[in-house]
């Protein structure tokens, strides 16, 4: 079995596909959830999110980051294929026990959508064998048909008498199974030879990545417990809802991320790391400007009057743009070999959250918090481009900068006059630049 390394897409496709794939899978759990709640109440959606988050976190542990360390090696050709399958299958075992293990304990349901969960992690080793490929598309495809059908099934069996627990479990799992068999056939990592496995090797790669990703979780969660030592658990709870608004569209451009680590680490024009950070800085501005527009309707239809929701998920929306960004600035350090670089910049990015907060919570609040993000997005970027060490990418990342900082003097002067008017506004004037932004990066691409 071969990585087929002779054609690439483009890094649009490279990467964008790996967005569309979230943004399916995000939808159809979400409508499953909302189905669910319909038929078997809030206290089913809470151990179906239960299940999901333990099936992450075991999924975690038992991975040391291995996914990324895959998905760059695979790319760079390091990792032959057939030891990437002999990991699979590896993988599938260590998961299989984990569950085992939770059978015990468990509700039936429970343990299920945990499988299920369980089984949606362990795809992510097969396709990083298209990733960066010709057959890339492979990977939204199947994730897409697989979330249509899950959710075919629970609407039908909802029109007929409603979504119990036990029956969204079922279909979750059998869902599941298909999405893993579909991903098997797909990458061609049922081939699982006899051979050699670089247990040591693979570990002692994947720890930065690992540990990587538990200081992101720092990152990511810690603001909250911060925050909490100011404000009253109201003023926490709006923060909280800020922050799962924008949560999804983070969640996407990290997903993007990997395809472009996969584009990046197989490819290597001098000219890339412009390329790849000026499209996430493109795809960041409008996701946020989108993101603003639409802000004032999906906050009242998600929480009715919260006004206090608004101007704070308002101001998430710069950080969303400048996480994209920063994204792919992640991806180009990380082909670059860049791993151990990058988990400095999360120990950089984490004291200083940490350290904004303490300074601005006390006296603004949520407020706070939420700046404290943005400001700490511009740490993130400045230890990048040091670590990268590439002056052609200075000037973007500080033209990305100063739109943000525009963005966000529009958002504080025209909010004197109210926050919708200052959300959309700002929306407006992101979504303008974005626009500015992609045809420039079009026109480049149109003269190479």
């Amino acid at each position: 079995m071969t990585v087929d390394a002779g054609r690439r897409p483009s890094l649009t496709v490279a990467s964008g596909l790996l967005g569309l794939s979230s943004i399916a899978s995000r939808l159809a759990t979400l409508v499953v959830m909302a189905l669910l709640a319909r038929g078997a109440g809030a206290e089913a959606v809470g151990h179906y999110g239960l299940a999901t988050l333990g099936a992450s976190l075991t999924a975690a542990a038992l991975s040391f980051g291995l996914v990324t360390h895959l998905t760059r090696e695979v790319a760079a050709g390091t990792v032959p294929a057939d030891e990437v399958a002999r990991l699979h299958a590896g993988r599938l075992a260590l998961f299989a026990v984990a569950t085992l293990c939770a059978w015990p304990f468990a509700a039936a349901a429970f343990v299920m959508f945990f499988a299920a969960s369980l089984l949606e992690q362990w795809n992510e080793t097969a396709w990083v064998l298209v990733r960066g490929t010709a057959k890339a598309w492979r990977e939204a495809a199947v994730n897409g048909a697989a979330g249509a059908l899950l959710v075919a099934a629970c609407a039908l069996a909802a029109l007929h008498g409603g979504l119990t627990l036990d029956t969204a479990a079922v279909l979750v799992l059998a869902a599941a199974a298909v999405r893993s068999l579909a991903a098997l056939a797909a990458t061609g990592a049922w081939r699982v030879r006899p051979g050699r496995v670089a247990v040591r090797d693979r570990v002692r790669g994947s720890l930065p990545y690992f540990a990587a990703d538990l200081l992101g979780l720092v990152y990511f969660r810690g603001d909250v417990f911060v925050l909490a030592l100011f404000v009253t658990a109201a003023e926490v709870g709006s923060y909280v809802a800020a922050a799962g608004i924008v949560g999804p569209a983070v969640q996407v451009a990290a997903a993007m991320g990997v395809g472009a680590l996969a584009f990046a680490a197989r490819r290597g024009s001098p000219n890339e790391p412009t390329a790849i950070y000026r499209f996430f800085q493109v795809a960041g501005t409008a996701a946020a400007g989108l993101l603003l527009v639409a802000l004032p309707i999906g906050v009242t239809v998600l929480f009715g009057t919260a006004p206090e929701v608004l101007s704070l998920t308002a101001v998430l929306a710069l950080f969303l743009a400048l996480r994209f960004a920063n994204y792919g600035l992640s991806a180009i350090l990380l082909a670059a070999g860049g791993a151990a670089s990058r988990l400095l910049v999360l120990v950089y990015c984490v004291a200083g959250n940490l350290l904004l907060n303490l300074l601005l919570d006390g006296t603004y609040g949520a407020a706070g918090a939420a700046w404290a993000t943005v400001l700490t997005e511009l740490i993130v970027a400045g230890s990048m481009l040091w670590f990268i060490r590439d002056r052609a990418l200075v000037r973007p990342v500080l033209v990305g900068i100063a739109m943000v900082a525009a963005a966000a003097a529009v958002l504080v002067v025209v909010g004197r006059f109210g926050s919708t008017p200052a959300v959309l506004a700002t929306g407006a004037l992101l979504v303008v630049l974005a626009a500015g932004q992609a045809r420039g990066l079009l026109s480049r691409e149109a003269r190479r």
